[in-house]
């Protein structure tokens, strides 16, 4: 008597993965547009720009004081290389180089006449030793005399007379341009601080050493103001690559000539007691290229993480489609088990085979036996 095994109720073997199927294609769309927006976000977190909103920019300097003068174009501020043959020591120290334009009566008269009809203002050095300061120039010697005039006064000068009343803001076109109108004259200058470093004592003035030298840009120019200070406030940062907004109080003194990468350049010169400073919040400081290496780290490492969560839940998940075919298959089996023949099994195949060798053996036994 034969027996069948009863049917198994466990599902067909998964099918393997069907690439082309739209499904997949759709996954590992969405695995590459991943990737894609990793690399967007680390390439954007490297640009400085990203992070102004942290610290912004100077959005509120770069208005123009309504001077009614337009900017200053770059071929004005570059000046020949003659005009500085002397040129030769450090910068910003003072240097003694002989006169090329010796001061005289006539040029003095003129000078002083044109100042009076000119402006009425205070002037911080006498009307003499103004007229020997020349633009387009390094230091000279001749510049001592109302060099010393302007910083002995600021020494002594109180609040009231460093007051913004007696100082009306100046932008850099207005002095560029108007040199002999501001020279001597006391101003308010603002902007950003670019580079702040401290001069060294000079022996052939006593008044030009320990003075510190700011790299001032007002709003929208691209070239700077140089600010001589005598005091810097507690904390203020030093070195040549400074960001800082600040305000002076500081006397005009000349167009003063400088070495830089395009050439000889002049810029205007100001001495001041004090800088106006106040330091910044946590939030409003310049963001330091480890803090922006640290964020672009994070930005990968999350963005892995983000990778890889996806490529975890998806390597082995079914499609909405193949779901509801193996559900259909599965229930279609356990409806149609009972119908299933499986026919006789091995066992009793072996079994009735064994019979027939037997009942063959027999046979066989019996005829040998018969007489023949």
């Amino acid at each position: 008597m034969s027996s069948s095994n009863p049917p198994s109720s466990k599902p067909p073997r998964k099918p393997a993965r069907n690439y082309f199927a739209r499904g997949e294609q759709l996954r590992l769309l969405m695995l590459v547009g991943s990737l894609g927006l990793v690399i967007m976000l680390m390439a954007r977190a490297a640009d400085p720009q990203t992070w102004k909103w942290i610290a912004p920019d100077d959005a509120g300097v770069s208005e123009q004081a309504g001077d009614g003068l337009t900017p200053v174009p770059a071929e004005q501020i570059r000046v020949p290389r003659r005009a500085v043959a002397a040129d030769n020591g450090t910068e910003g120290e003072f240097r003694m180089v002989a006169d090329r334009r010796p001061a005289t009566p006539y040029t003095l008269g003129s000078k002083k006449d044109e100042a009076k009809k000119e402006d009425k203002s205070e002037r911080w050095a006498s009307d003499e030793a103004l007229a020997n300061v020349e633009d387009s120039s390094p230091f000279r010697s001749v510049d001592f005399d109302a060099w010393a005039q302007i910083f002995d006064r600021l020494t002594e000068a109180n609040a009231k007379d460093l007051s913004t009343e007696n100082a009306p803001p100046a932008q850099f076109s207005q002095l560029f341009q108007q040199s002999s109108l501001y020279r001597g004259k006391l101003v308010t200058v603002s902007g950003t601080v670019r580079r702040c470093v401290k001069l060294p004592p000079n022996p052939l003035d006593e008044r030009a050493g320990n003075l510190w030298q700011m790299w001032l840009f007002s709003g929208a120019d691209s070239s700077p103001m140089v600010v001589y200070c005598m005091n810097l406030p507690e904390g203020f940062p030093v070195g040549n690559e400074v960001h800082q907004k600040v305000s002076f109080q500081a006397v005009y003194f000349k167009k003063w000539v400088y070495a830089a990468k395009g050439g000889t350049m002049t810029a205007p010169l100001l001495l001041a007691r004090n800088v106006n400073w106040q330091a910044a919040p946590s939030l409003q400081r310049e963001i330091t290229s480890a803090e922006i290496y640290a964020g672009i780290a994070g930005t990968f490492v999350v963005a892995i993480g983000i990778v890889g969560f996806v490529w975890w839940n998806s390597r082995n998940r079914d499609t909405q489609v193949e779901q509801m075919m193996r559900q259909r298959n599965r229930q279609q089996f356990e409806q149609r088990a009972d119908e299933i023949n499986v026919g006789a099994s091995v066992r009793d195949q072996l079994g009735e085979l064994s019979a027939q060798m037997k009942k063959t053996s027999s046979t066989v036994e019996t005829d040998e036996q018969s007489p023949s």
